[in-house]
This record gives C-alpha cells, structure tokens and sequence, in this order.
C-alpha cells in the first residue's frame, strides 16, 4: 500500500475534527452512523431495499453469500447515500460504513461501477486511502493508547468501540499504542 506523503497523519486528523464536531473527545468511540448523519450523508441497511429489489437479490447478498456485498455509495448528482449489508454483524457494519465515509470525507469521485467487459472498477489509489481512514476513524491513535495504557483486553476494546478485532489489532499495530506506552513507562 503505498499512500501519498503526510496521509497517516491527516488522517488522524480527521478523527480528532470530528470526534471535537461531535462533542467526543479524541480517545472515544466514534459511532458511524452519528458521523454520517453529521455529514448529512443517509445510510440505507439493504435489508430495506427489497420493496425495490427483487427479494431473490437482497435474499442472496444478506442469506446466501453475505461476503459478497459489504457497503457501496450511491449518487445522485452530487449528494452521496450509503447502502450497506445490515446481515453482517454490528461491528462489520460500523467498518463497512467507515469505509464508505472515508470516501466523502475525502471527496474521491463517483466512478461507474463496472468497466467495458463487465469486471468491476477499482480504483486502488482511492480504496487504499479509504481502507486506511476507515479504521482510523473507529481507532483514533488516541484511542489506540487509550486502549492500551487502560489495559483493556481485545475483547473488551472490540465491544467498548464497536470495531472487528481485525480493525483494532491493525490500528494497535500501526499506531505503535504498545510501544510506545511501554517507553514512556
């Protein structure tokens, strides 16, 4: 992954302007749902789309093959709308929500979701940095320490911030919370 020069950093700026936006301070949880209605940004559960969709699709993206479909942001126009899988698990959720944000906050375009011959569109640039703001947003490196000088278990940490494990081991990681709390001691 290779992100441009002081992206790590603004990114954590991010989370600090908007946890103080939203009366946090820069160690709390932040809700995704709370940050998407800040941005006036609607978030859809898919499972409400099926007076829409035929309820054969929604059935098999939330029953049948529920990896196959985490989050997507929808336009119109300019305005941005994020329908996500609400058969994944809360924490799953906030991640995939996070991701979709990440998007916005940092005004990537809308892009046509498929290409000439069907395959996808991916723009690994722009996912790259949104993978990266995504966790960054739900584990501040604040929070990080936090977690860390508290001695909260993995288990507790998961459940008090609403992340996947998988997304607070990696911002443990990448913060350097544990090493760094343990040279200050």
């Amino acid at each position: 992954m290779s992100l441009r020069r002081g992206f790590k950093k603004e990114t954590n700026s991010y989370a600090r302007e908007f946890r103080t936006e939203l009366g946090l301070r820069a160690h709390d949880p932040l809700c995704p749902w709370r940050l998407a209605a800040h941005l006036e940004i609607p978030v859809v559960p898919l499972s409400q789309l099926q007076a829409e969709i035929a309820v054969h699709h929604i059935d098999y993206l939330m029953e049948h093959d529920r990896q196959c479909f985490s989050a997507v942001t929808v336009f119109r126009g300019y305005r941005r709308m994020i329908v996500h899988n609400d058969a994944h698990s809360k924490n799953r959720q906030a991640s995939n929500i996070s991701h979709e944000l990440s998007h916005a906050i940092l005004q990537h375009p809308p892009m046509e979701p498929f290409g000439d011959y069907g395959c996808r569109n991916f723009n690994k640039e722009l996912e790259d940095e949104a993978n990266w703001l995504g966790p960054a947003l739900l584990i501040s490196e604040e929070a990080a320490l936090h977690i860390v000088k508290t001695g909260m278990t993995i288990p507790q940490a998961v459940d008090h911030y609403s992340v996947t494990k998988e997304v607070l081991s990696m911002r443990l990681n990448v913060t350097g919370a544990r090493k760094r709390y343990a040279f200050q001691r």
